[in-house]
């Protein structure tokens, strides 16, 4: 099978692109033919397929929006690429008929910096399209469902302008106008009434999307696997060190304050430290920061962002990890290579995080936003190091036997397999 898979970033960024580039290689290790398209930036990996990327809406270093500098040619290009892009199209035009035939095309990560309007292109092609999701762009203007830190679903079956009415994209009138004049555009040129079927990592996105109006016939739930090198981990467990920890992106919806509140509840009697691991975003470690009490913040430590083996060491030597998010974070992959390096996960009841964790079994949950219930559970994971050990171990053999790449793409290719037959079945 031919498949084409799109993503904005060719360069490890998130969990996103880790999934796209395993994904690659576990395909082509089936003897699949797995081809890019991305944008081209500075740090992107090598590939054969680079002279198909898009141009970066800014300079080949400016990776984010934050980093972008905002002169006229750039917002420009910008809004091309979040409203409807030729240039994409033009782009995946050139590589569809330089590597052509496609058999799918499969979409993860592709808004504003690439551009949905190359579904377009896929269908000039004869090409059936399956998109993927990890977050909520389809329905919510800043992809969260969350307004002023809390869950928020106004705009879940279409009324996209109250993004607009509380500014809900980076607390801009403008930015948030222009977000939701796309997404109504989308709408109206039914870019997404094109997609042969929409991939979650959980059901609770799936009923969400169903909530929102979309056929639930056209919606699959396919778990994310764990990634390639966690499961050549040492099948013992790392010692143990005084600490626990949260890793993944600094910012507002990730519940840190929270987390942090709760800790200083609790630090006066314990030994036990918070280590915090992640890129920083919009200042917001700024903002975390200024809530440690002097007298802690020794106990809270900011390391910034780490990957690779010693991201492993640090998870793995951790008594525990915290997710405590306040948004409806999807099925972060965090809990699943937390559990397996055998690390338990207390974590928020958001989303489909319970459908990761099991309650008491593999780890705890709480209330979001509840500083108290947050930090009664803290005391509670810290007060039992064999029980810890225990839900550790059950969370690494659940994850290895159920979250295997293997059994991803038997049921992706399954998906595919069968979204092609009806295409060419239907003469499409």
């Amino acid at each position: 099978m031919r498949i084409l898979i799109c993503n904005k970033f060719f360069f490890l960024n998130g969990g996103t692109d880790r999934y796209f580039f395993e994904l690659m290689e576990e395909l082509d290790r089936q003897r699949h033919s797995a081809i890019p398209f991305s944008v081209r930036h500075g740090i992107s990996k090598n590939s054969p397929y680079l002279k198909y990327f898009l141009a970066p809406p800014g300079a080949a270093d400016q990776t984010h929006f934050d980093h972008l500098k905002l002169t006229r040619a750039n917002w420009f290009r910008l809004l091309d690429r979040s409203i409807y892009s030729w240039e994409a199209r033009r782009c995946l035009d050139r590589l569809i008929r330089a590597e052509g035939p496609i058999d799918i095309g499969y979409l993860l990560n592709i808004y504003n910096y690439m551009s949905p309007s190359i579904i377009d292109t896929f269908r000039r092609h004869h090409i059936p399209v399956v998109l993927r999701l990890g977050d909520y762009h389809l329905q919510c203007a800043s992809y969260l469902f969350l307004r002023d830190g809390k869950p928020c679903t106004l705009c879940l079956r279409g009324a996209y302008y109250h993004g607009i009415q509380y500014r809900c994209v980076k607390q801009s009138f403008l930015v948030s106008a222009i977000r939701v004049a796309a997404m109504y555009l989308h709408r109206w040129l039914g870019l997404h009434d094109q997609v042969a079927a929409i991939v979650v990592p959980c059901e609770f996105m799936k009923a969400m999307l169903i909530a929102g109006g979309f056929p639930a016939t056209k919606i699959h739930r396919i778990a994310s696997p764990v990634p390639t090198h966690c499961r050549q981990l040492s099948s013992e467990l790392a010692h143990k060190e005084e600490y626990f920890l949260y890793f993944g992106r600094i910012t507002p919806e990730k519940g840190l304050d929270t987390l942090i509140e709760a800790f200083q509840q609790i630090a006066a009697s314990t030994k036990v430290n918070l280590v915090v691991l992640g890129r920083d975003y919009d200042g917001e470690r700024e903002r975390l920061t200024r809530l440690i009490q002097p007298r802690y913040q020794d106990r809270i430590r900011f390391l910034g962002f780490i990957e690779g083996e010693e991201l492993d060491r640090w998870i793995g030597k951790a008594l525990f990890t915290v997710a405590p998010s306040r948004w409806y974070d999807n099925a972060p992959l965090s809990v699943y290579e937390s559990f397996a390096h055998g690390t338990p996960v207390l974590a928020s009841r958001m989303g489909g995080i319970p459908e990761q964790i099991s309650d008491g079994e593999t780890g705890k949950l709480f209330t979001a936003g509840s500083v108290v219930e947050l930090a009664a559970a803290l005391q509670w994971m810290l007060a039992d190091r064999k029980r810890l050990e225990v839900m550790g171990q059950r969370g690494r053999t659940a994850v290895l036997e159920q979250h295997d790449w293997l059994g991803h793409t038997g049921k992706l290719l399954n998906l595919f397999e069968d979204i092609i037959r009806r295409y060419r079945r239907s003469g499409a």
